[in-house]
């Protein structure tokens, strides 16, 4: 089981800021939420897995940690 993060507008989408699933790598992490929650097919945000950030499809393993996190934004 994978261990999935959800940050700033994420969450607030989705309703909540932690998910548990069972998926391979991060491209069905995303596309299993996009689906789920329509209103985040059109936002850019990162990914790290166990708190490293991933620009390519990550494969996962039992346990990992993902998460999504919007831009950042302050001054």
């Amino acid at each position: 089981m994978v261990n999935v993060l959800l940050f700033g507008r994420l969450a607030e989408i989705c309703g909540q800021s932690n998910f548990v699933f069972d998926l391979l790598d991060t491209d069905a992490v995303c596309e299993k939420l996009k689906n789920d929650f329509p209103e985040m097919k059109p936002l850019s945000f990162a990914i790290a897995v166990n708190q490293v950030l991933i620009v390519h499809n990550t494969r996962l393993k039992d346990e990992d940690e993902v998460a999504l996190m919007p831009p950042y934004s302050g001054g």
